[in-house]
């Protein structure tokens, strides 16, 4: 019998949008900053009443801080679609550690 628990069992991919150059569109383009396996899961965090406030997620990616430059490194803003295989998961990242064993994100939960 095995055991099959890879450290990355999702997808994901982290999309930077940015505004058109014509002043009169409001036209956005999307660019795929990252694409590949990750690992996602709860951040359960309290607020100072207690509540527990469970839209926060975090974001787990095999990619070491340099091995990130300052055009791909993923920011406040940028989309994220986790596919955790029998469903989707959308969200915004509010921020990113990256470090030497891998980088971490904080992310917002949104319905998409």
């Amino acid at each position: 019998m095995s055991v099959n628990n890879p450290r990355f069992p999702h997808s994901c991919e982290i999309i930077r949008f940015a505004k058109s150059e014509d002043p009169m569109s409001d036209e956005e383009t999307g660019v795929v900053i990252y694409k590949g396996p990750c690992r996602g899961y709860s951040k359960l965090t309290t607020s100072v009443s207690g509540e527990v406030l469970s839209s926060y997620r975090g974001l787990a990616l095999p990619l070491k801080q340099d091995e990130w430059t300052s055009d791909t490194i993923p920011q406040e803003g940028d989309k994220i679609v986790l596919d955790k295989g029998s469903y989707k998961e959308y969200g915004e990242v509010i921020d990113s550690m990256p470090g030497n064993l891998g980088t971490h994100l904080l992310w917002r939960y949104v319905r998409n």
